[in-house]
């Protein structure tokens, strides 16, 4: 079981969007819950500052085209800034990096969840979208995410301790309509190469991922090809190497005649 992409609210279904659009799947849901009138406007303007500016840029991200860039359904959408306007908090996705834990704070602010008082005053975040640098195509059709899986959360692992029973090694996940387009099963081992390398993995099939999208786990992959991993541009706040946007394919490796 992998982490998701992004958590919906309480113990309603996980939703996963597209990776790297964590930033307009805040900004659709702040708009929905201002066009729906469930922004706690007195919280706003006794401790925030800002609104007017988050409000213009939050403006252009509509349900649809947050549909057609994040991948998750309007219904969806729109349930997430219901709940989230009635106190329910958005927890930030595996993997988010500033720009996009920023962006889903401004929700707090919206929502009156803020913990601020009239002295300072908290400033709305006006995070701008950029889009993934490393695109898809038809010869790198698939979108690969990085991060943790729940077992990493596990202290007992973390420190070194006894093996979680769930724990399992390195794969790249797939979903099972991926898996039967490129003809592989569970634990069949594929190359995962990028637009710079490539790497060996076994393929898990995860039912919960979107067709398009796979995932492995931020811990470089055992085997040959490991050092070539996939890169990305950095963050610009954080400084780190992003991996959740990587473009990929999955090839299927030769099979090796055994004599007998």
């Amino acid at each position: 079981m992998t982490q998701p992409g992004v958590h919906a609210i309480g113990s309603g279904p996980r939703i996963r969007p597209n990776a790297g659009t964590g930033v307009p799947m805040a900004h659709a849901i702040g708009r929905e819950i201002i066009r729906a009138g469930l922004a706690d406007r007195e919280f706003i303007e006794r401790s925030t500052s800002g609104f007017e500016e988050y409000r213009r840029l939050v403006e252009p991200w509509t349900v649809s085209l947050a549909v057609k860039v994040t991948g998750v359904p309007a219904a969806a959408v729109r349930e997430l800034a219901q709940a989230c306007a009635h106190g329910e908090p958005l927890r930030p996705f595996d993997g988010a990096g500033p720009e996009e834990v920023r962006a889903l704070g401004n929700l707090s602010l919206l929502t009156g969840r803020g913990h601020g008082d009239r002295d300072p005053r908290m400033p709305f975040h006006l995070v701008e979208h950029a889009p993934p640098v490393d695109l898809t195509d038809e010869a790198y059709p698939v979108r690969l995410t990085r991060g943790r899986r729940l077992d990493s959360y596990n202290p007992r692992v973390v420190k070194g301790g006894s093996v979680s029973s769930v724990r399992r090694a390195e794969c790249v996940e797939l979903s099972p309509e991926d898996a039967e387009r490129y003809g592989v099963v569970v634990g069949e081992e594929v190359r995962v190469a990028t637009r710079r390398g490539s790497t060996a993995a076994p393929v898990w099939v995860d039912p919960a991922l979107r067709p398009g999208l796979a995932f492995m786990t931020s811990r470089p992959p055992d085997g040959p090809g490991a050092e070539q991993r996939a890169e990305r541009a950095g963050s610009p706040i954080a400084g780190t190497v992003e991996f959740e946007a990587a473009a990929i394919r999955i090839e299927k490796m030769p099979v090796v005649a055994t004599r007998r």
